[in-house]
């Protein structure tokens, strides 16, 4: 094994005489060198009329980063890992290591800091730690694979209820099985002599993601987990304030059986907040050559609610409560329904007509595994899975196709799009056809619906994002007026980069995916900027023209402005 003192001759000496340097002794342990190839140095110091013990454990790749100090005779309240027992001394990202800094600074000037932090308490602690919480959950890490999702109502249980029983909720997609992937639906109260009482259910919104069977558990109240991360344990705590609860019935699915006990508990969430978290021991069983086989695990209630996926988004990205029409769904309109979906979007309406080829994986956001399914159901599919908070309804529908129908029919066109835009807050069109692209506007402009249009030239060398506000700019046919008589100017293009794919009836441009990304990163810029715009702020440019250097390697180049109305516009001009 290569390592750090073989690859930086002479630092593991300097390493040792800087302990000396600062009077601390410390001997290598010789049979962890040995065995292992790491380097630990054990040894006190005294602070406050007492001896501590402590351990130095280099990493391997010492050192471009930090070593851990050890403190198992220490218990502290703060700034300990309650299991490893090594200590909090410097916040955690990396920049707060230097490599010029060795062991001894640690153990000489950070250690008595801290414990001179953690005796002075209060304000001072406050001022003089990082401002951020120690959540205890963060030590219990989950079985690979494993999570229950628990949603606000479960994180607002009265805290005088001790014990109860709830019920898990599977997805549709996702059925019951021995490693579990649930929602925490229901809980209740177990009452003194009495029925359960309800304590906690899931938003019905949320609960239609998780539609799917329900599995039953029971759940209790501690103060504190164990200072043991086995399900063993959790199931001891459970069994110690409830009888039985450590011990729950047996559930069938597929694989096996599971029974669950869920432990909810206090911890701190941001400096100084404390809320409820959860932790599940999971019972499973199996059977097969040689006979039963019984084992544990545990898994982590992850916080499935709005406000802690808004929390790490800006106000400005946000789009919770917006409702979005999504005209094309292909190399631009699929990535952008799945950054809305990301951004929180409350509904998507998607409309597209056209099934994933193989040709198209080059440059759409999933490859073979959705050939011939609808793109719109494709994303449909993977946004209901993964976006808890936003659904989606879809149109399979070839705009213009009514000229080559003869079948009976209940509505017209005008009535099908009439569904897609009524009700919705922005319309964006990505569907990189002019007559489309009128049509939708004259539609939007009728209802007074803010409009993103989105288009790449050919080769991908560029692309267009406008945004047409009704009121405030002018129309989409301004834009193309500008666009015409050069105001607004015409992104770079190659004109050759046409192909027709073998089997495709079409022609289609040449261009990779990567470098319409900026396109697409501008056109959500857009979207939630036209979303969460205040009437108290500046209106901003309304037309992005992106163009790339035909070398392959340079950054693109950006051109913004106003869509200001256009005097040849028979409609703006006349208004």
């Amino acid at each position: 094994m290569e390592a750090w003192f073989d690859r930086f001759p002479g630092r593991l000496e300097w390493e040792l005489e800087q302990f000396v340097g600062r009077g601390l002794r410390f001997a290598l342990d010789e049979d962890e060198l040995r065995a292992n190839g790491r380097i630990l140095l054990r040894g006190a110091i005294g602070h406050a009329d007492r001896r501590l013990e402590l351990e130095v454990l280099y990493p391997d790749l010492f050192p471009y980063l930090r070593p851990e100090v050890f403190a198992s005779g220490l218990e502290l309240e703060r700034h300990q890992n309650p299991f490893e027992r090594n200590l909090c001394l410097l916040d955690r990202s990396t920049r707060e290591w230097n490599p010029s800094e060795s062991g001894a600074w640690l153990v000489a000037e950070r250690v008595p800091k801290l414990l001179d932090l953690i005796a002075a308490g209060g304000e001072e602690l406050k001022r003089g730690e990082i401002a951020q919480g120690e959540p205890i959950s963060a030590y219990f890490p989950p079985e690979p694979g494993t999570v229950v999702f628990v949603p606000t109502e479960a994180l607002q249980v009265d805290p005088a209820a001790r014990a109860g029983s709830g019920r898990l909720s599977f997805s549709p997609r996702i059925p019951p099985a021995i490693h579990i992937r649930a929602l925490l639906s229901e809980l209740a109260v177990q009452g003194h002599g009495r029925k359960p009482r309800a304590a906690a259910r899931a938003a019905d919104s949320l609960r239609a993601k998780f539609a799917g069977p329900t599995v039953p558990m029971r759940w209790v109240r501690v103060e504190r987990p164990p200072l043991d991360r086995s399900p063993q344990a959790l199931l001891e705590a459970a069994e110690a304030l409830k009888p039985g609860f450590g011990s729950p019935p047996w559930h069938s699915v597929a694989g096996g059986q599971i029974a669950v006990t869920g432990v909810v508990f206090r911890e701190e969430v941001a400096q100084g907040r404390w809320e409820d978290a959860w932790l599940f021991a999971v019972k499973l069983r199996q059977e097969g050559p040689p006979g039963v086989r019984e084992a544990a695990y545990v898994t982590r209630g992850e916080r499935l609610t709005p406000s802690d996926l808004a929390s790490r988004l800006p106000p400005r990205a946000r789009l919770d409560q917006a409702t979005l029409a999504i005209i094309g769904t292909g190399a631009l309109g699929a990535p952008i329904a799945l950054e809305c979906a990301r951004a929180q979007a409350a509904e998507l309406r998607l409309l597209d007509h056209d099934q994933v080829e193989v040709g198209n994986t080059v440059r759409w956001p999933y490859g073979l595994s959705t050939v011939a399914h609808h793109k719109v159901d494709v994303l449909s599919d993977y946004i209901d899975v993964d976006f808890a908070f936003t659904s989606v309804t879809v149109a399979r529908q070839q705009i213009g196709a009514s000229a080559l129908a003869r079948s009976h029919r209940t509505e017209s066109e005008f009535d099908a799009l009439a569904r897609l835009l009524d009700g919705t807050d922005l319309v964006v069109d990505a569907s990189a056809e002019i007559g489309i692209q009128q049509l939708i506007s004259e539609l939007a402009d009728e209802r007074g619906l803010a409009q993103i249009f989105v288009t790449a030239t050919e080769g991908a060398r560029g692309g267009v994002v406008a945004r047409v506000i009704p009121e405030q700019t002018g129309c989409w046919f301004c834009l193309q007026l500008g666009i015409d008589d050069g105001t607004i100017p015409a992104p770079a293009r190659d004109e050759a980069a046409t192909v027709q794919p073998r089997g495709c009836s079409s022609r289609t441009f040449t261009g990779a995916n990567f470098d319409l990304l900026p396109i697409v990163s501008q056109a959500l810029r857009a979207i939630t900027a036209t979303v969460n715009f205040d009437d108290g702020q500046s209106r901003g440019p309304d037309v992005f023209v992106c163009s790339l250097p035909d070398d392959g390697l340079g950054a693109p180049t950006w051109v913004q402005g106003r869509i200001e109305p256009h005097a040849r516009c028979p409609r703006c001009s006349a208004s």
